[in-house]
């Protein structure tokens, strides 16, 4: 929800933003007088936050016929410790939510994520990031992998990650490491369980104190522990590369974009082998002090529940408007526009995303925040359009 995207950001530490420094998205710019402190332990930082919300939602199943609204109240607590050392960082986060369905209480959730962080400063130039995640997670309603069943379709997902990067001047060399495992709970979907590698070999040039340009190679497996229930493999096999560019067109415009391909190896002897067009990018402008606006492009090769398909294509457009309409008021407007084309199978999802929230910053421990989002698709499977309206109140606190 957007409410909880507006919380996020004012929990992070403020970065300096003194007049000729780099320009800085309102929900990211410090205000002194409305700025969680955090909690003092020596080395480290600790910013607990607590927000209760209740939301309205017309249409709680995401059905095309027989709608059926519902009140949910959610709670939802977080702990973020960051260290303060003069060399090296650790950031450890941690949070759950829980949310209750007045009239549907079969749709009851507790979602939880941990997730540590580890930078290493090995020396001038070389530097080591290490990362895990384990969190419980919630397939949304409205989220093409979503069956329709009856209980909400929960799963476990551990990850991993590990980073290095050394520079040479302005050469930069490196290599990257992740396992993901996605472990779905719901009896029967054992077919869905699945672990991916990554590996990739990063290469860095600086072209000027503002320009960054990046080539990647990488290699993907993708494993799942069952056929899915038409009998097709989905594991594969693939290699990609990706080049990418961080600038500024101007003191105001700042850009970040990667573009390249991915080729796909599936076990499978029923599903083509294919190469893709892959892309991820963002365009920030900052319009003036109170106003940021972002432009946001992704095309992606995942993985899908969907039986009989290898995988799909999720293209995604996005912008956003930050506004600071008071000191402390914060207003986002967002637009979205996602795609998720299914390969093999005759199914095209299409979505359309509408958001409006507001926060009112009463002090520096609490705050008041509403959204409203607006949800329509339109999918190639039969009995799967729908709309759906939601409207949420929330309560947030932060130390």
């Amino acid at each position: 929800m957007l409410a909880g995207a507006l919380a996020v950001p004012l929990a992070a530490t403020p970065a300096a933003a003194q007049e000729g420094d780099e320009p800085v998205a309102v929900l990211d710019r410090p205000r002194d007088a409305f700025d969680a402190k955090g909690l003092d332990l020596g080395g480290f930082r600790l910013f607990p936050r607590l927000n209760i919300s209740e939301t309205y939602d017309d249409n709680i199943f995401a059905d095309e016929d027989g709608e059926q609204d519902d009140f949910i109240t959610s709670v939802a607590a977080s702990l973020v410790a960051r260290s303060e050392w003069s060399r090296h960082s650790l950031r450890i986060a941690g949070r759950v939510r829980d949310q209750s369905f007045l009239d549907n209480s079969s749709q009851d959730r507790t979602e939880y994520l941990i997730r540590p962080q580890l930078r290493l400063d090995l020396a001038e130039r070389s530097q080591a990031d290490f990362g895990a995640e384990h969190s419980r997670q919630v397939i949304g309603r409205d989220d093409p992998e979503d069956t329709g069943d009856e209980e909400p379709t929960e799963f476990n997902r551990f990850q991993g990650n590990a980073g290095y990067i050394h520079r040479f001047n302005r050469i930069s060399l490196g290599g990257s490491f992740q396992v993901r495992r996605d472990d779905y709970i719901s009896g029967g979907d054992d077919d869905r369980d699945r672990i991916e590698y990554q590996f990739g070999l990063p290469i860095g040039y600086e072209v000027s104190t503002i320009t960054n340009v990046t080539l990647q190679p990488f290699f993907r497996i993708r494993d799942f522990d069952e056929l899915d229930e038409t009998g097709a493999d989905r594991d594969a096999r693939a290699g990609g590369a990706t080049i990418g560019i961080e600038t500024e067109l101007t003191r105001l415009v700042h850009v970040g974009l990667d573009v390249g391909f991915i080729a796909n190896d599936f076990e499978d002897p029923d599903f083509d082998d294919d190469i893709d067009f892959i892309v991820d990018g963002d365009v920030t402008w900052y319009v003036t002090g109170l106003t940021t606006v972002t432009g946001r492009l992704a095309r992606r090769d995942i993985a899908t529940n969907t039986p009989g398909s290898s995988s799909k294509t999720q293209s995604t457009v996005a912008a956003e408007v930050q506004h600071e309409l008071l000191r402390n008021v914060l207003v986002v407007a967002e637009a979205r526009y996602v795609q998720d084309d299914f390969r093999e199978v005759d199914r095209t999802d299409d979505r359309a995303i509408f958001g409006l929230g507001a926060e009112y910053l009463i002090n520096r421990y609490v705050s008041i925040g509403a959204d409203y989002r607006f949800v329509q698709r339109w999918s190639d499977s039969e009995d799967r359009d729908f709309t759906r309206n939601l409207v949420t109140l929330g309560l947030r606190t932060k130390f």
